[in-house]
């Protein structure tokens, strides 16, 4: 009998976001790059009243548009909260803020998103509306030490730093405008991906790619997708999920611990990661959301292109997961 637990992988943290952009690699044995990674960010939230705060992180899908984890924001955007972007890497940055109320909304989670309840993986998904380029900016320095606060800075002295650096102002400049990638949007089939996929982790303005070496499957009663874990951490929910050629497939939620037992004792531990993607159910939400916005959403059809067909088997998964 296999036994299961699912880790949900939102932390609470202090407040703080960062962006990516279009993938450069063509050689389907490679894995992306840092730069392949400018719609990504790194992103906090806090709500308002309570005290409670998050960090997850975002993929920019359209000009004024983010994808992220439902459970990153459900509970903490339920009546109120504010969401800032980190927008660079390194010691100096600058965070992109917006507020979030039941009158006026910028946190969209998948209605069929129901914590407690099986399955609910598939509908891990969020929608957040953030224009990067008008929202209020805060400029800041980080702190040399963990658990030191931040150093405000001037807008002045920001862009007088960027200057001197050059990558970190080519960097910014990517981040307000970014190169968006195009999402793969997966049919009803079993589907093996025929590319490598990465993710990125974005902590504390560090940004470090993270390739994933094993087989990729959609498994389409579960509706979403699985692998081999290759190093997921809390934290990194709603990073995007990259294959090498450039595409969208969906992005960080869950990391499934399963455990076989023969006669109560445990003979096998496997860690795996699954993640939704997008299909007919995901695009179908986005398009209500994001109303004509959506026509600036590129999309790809999952198949032919980047997946195969499988016959592999996958009842014992679906067991396990219809069981949670």
């Amino acid at each position: 009998m296999k036994r299961i637990c699912i880790l949900l992988l939102c932390v609470c943290a202090l407040p703080v976001m960062a962006e990516v952009s279009v993938l450069s690699v063509t050689d389907e044995d490679k894995h992306s790059r840092k730069e392949d990674f400018y719609h990504t960010f790194e992103y906090f939230i806090q709500q308002e009243g309570h005290g409670k705060a998050g960090k997850c992180q975002a993929t920019r899908i359209a000009p004024r548009w983010f994808v992220t984890a439902a459970h990153c924001v459900r509970d903490l955007c339920q009546k109120s909260c504010t969401i800032q972007m980190d927008l660079l890497e390194g010691p100096v940055s600058a965070l992109a803020g917006a507020h979030h109320t039941a009158k006026k909304p910028i946190v969209f989670v998948h209605p069929q998103y129901k914590p407690g309840k099986k399955m609910q993986i598939q509908y891990d998904l969020a929608l957040i509306y953030l224009d990067v380029n008008r929202a209020p900016k805060i400029y800041y320095r980080r702190a040399e030490q963990d658990g030191k606060p931040n150093i405000a800075i001037s807008k002045r002295y920001f862009l007088n730093w960027l200057e001197t650096h050059r990558s970190a102002k080519n960097d910014y400049r990517h981040a307000l405008n970014p190169s968006l990638p195009p999402i793969a949007v997966f049919d009803n089939a079993n589907l093996l991906l025929d590319r490598n996929i990465s993710v990125i982790s974005i902590f504390h303005g560090v940004r470090l790619v993270k390739p994933n070496p094993y087989p990729v499957y959609y498994v389409k009663d579960l509706g979403h997708a699985y692998t081999q874990d290759f190093g997921i951490q809390k934290g990194m929910s709603g990073s995007g999920v990259m294959t090498n050629t450039g595409e969208l497939i969906g992005i960080i939620s869950a990391s499934v611990g399963t455990d076989l037992y023969r006669n109560h004792a445990k003979i096998k531990h496997e860690d795996l990661f699954m993640f939704p993607v997008f299909n007919e159910k995901s695009v179908n939400f986005m398009k209500e959301v994001m109303g004509k916005d959506f026509t600036q959403v590129d999309q790809k059809d999952a198949y032919p292109y980047l997946t195969s067909k499988t016959q592999k088997d996958f009842s014992t998964l679906l067991r396990i997961m219809k069981q949670k």
